[in-house]
């Protein structure tokens, strides 16, 4: 598997989910890579789009590169292949096309190598704001222990306001040999469910921790991940 795990995702999502054919598929992906390359050359990028996490600076680039007129030139020389594709993944990356597909999202879950540790002021695991975006689309904003579970309206999305949780905790990647950081590991929930497993009593988050290993054990198995629901309510509580 390729080592930026948002471009195999992109590929299965094409395919599995929006059913693109292999033609087209391939388009996007020769289009992303001139991309790609000319970033790289502009200094912008190290190797490719998918290597960028954070969906404001996928923003930041796609507002460098519509200012650019030499790729503008080339765009328009290209009948807008070279935008159509980059808007195709923006589109993916910030979760558009997610809504509702929470019974297809399964086809996602693929072993994923486990990314490089960054240090910031602490060390921490490397993951993707992006994942978490579109795990809370794909869930259509309901919190995922109880949808009957109200909350405010964000102001940045207009939705329901929900959380994504990594039901297994990024800080034990090192017990794994697969990425944490995965569709199946994701959580879509409401602030008080999330702060339950954060800070509630053991007593309080058995049901609920329950509810998760039943409902994504076999999910995790299929990324790579698996673990027994006594193992797993270990490294959780």
């Amino acid at each position: 598997m390729d080592e930026y795990a948002l471009m195999t995702y992109y590929v299965r999502y094409l395919k599995e989910i929006r059913k693109v054919s292999d033609s087209t598929v391939k388009h996007y992906q020769e289009a992303l890579r001139y991309i790609s390359k000319r970033l790289v050359e502009k200094g912008k990028l190290q190797q490719t789009v998918y290597e960028i996490q954070e969906l404001s600076e996928l923003e930041m680039i796609r507002t460098y590169l519509y200012n650019d007129p030499g790729f503008v030139a080339l765009d328009k020389r290209g009948h807008q292949m070279y935008s159509a594709g980059f808007n195709n993944y923006y589109k993916f990356a910030s979760g558009q096309g997610f809504s509702n597909i929470h019974q297809q999202i399964g086809v996602m879950d693929i072993e994923v190598p486990v990314a490089e540790k960054q240090t910031y002021t602490m060390e921490v695991w490397k993951r993707s704001a992006i994942i978490k975006i579109q795990s809370i689309e794909s869930a259509g904003y309901q919190c995922e222990i109880d949808p009957k579970h109200n909350t405010f309206t964000a102001k940045s999305t207009g939705h329901p306001y929900m959380e994504g949780h990594h039901a297994l905790p990024m800080k034990h990647q090192d017990k794994f040999s697969k990425s944490l950081d995965i569709y199946a590991n994701i959580i879509c929930l409401c602030p008080i469910c999330h702060r339950l497993l954060h800070y509630g009593v053991e007593s309080e988050k058995e049901n609920v921790l329950n509810k998760i290993y039943y409902d994504r054990s076999v999910r995790l198995a299929a990324s790579g991940i698996k673990i027994s629901k006594t193992d797993f309510k270990k490294l959780v509580v």
